[in-house]
């Protein structure tokens, strides 16, 4: 996983997008982004420590995707419009780790959920996003 973080912090630097990574944050305390000056705050102490790659993915997402909010955009992995399509976009960023070196027969949607511990709801946008590799 420390791998798959590291890959995305580069990635969010080379974007132009700055991080403050912390562990001071209580572990309830969601990462968020301000998508005016482009920084994520990013809680490495989250209480889920498999979903801090999912986390991390969905701020970079915000970005990437243009999406503009007058406050920071908080984690939510929720169904709401901004939300809904920074959970695709970090799906997106996420699939490549989960497929490398692997073999065609072992890849397994729920097996790719698990490990990062992303919400079911997400099943069918995992379901095409695999179908489209």
């Amino acid at each position: 996983m420390e791998r798959i973080i590291t890959h995305l912090l580069n990635y969010a630097l080379d974007n132009g997008i700055g991080i403050t990574a912390t562990k001071l944050l209580g572990d309830e305390t969601p990462s968020a982004v301000d998508t005016n000056t482009r920084h994520i705050v990013f809680n490495t102490n989250w209480h889920d420590q498999k979903q801090l790659a999912f986390t991390l993915a969905h701020e970079i997402s915000h970005i990437m995707n243009g999406d503009v909010s007058v406050k920071p955009l908080y984690f939510t992995p929720s169904k709401a419009k901004f939300e809904y399509a920074a959970n695709i976009g970090a799906i997106k960023l996420l699939l490549p780790f989960y497929l490398d070196n692997k073999d065609k027969s072992c890849i397994n949607l729920y097996d790719f959920m698990f490990t990062f511990d992303i919400p079911m709801y997400l099943e069918d946008v995992i379901q095409e996003e695999l179908g489209n590799y």
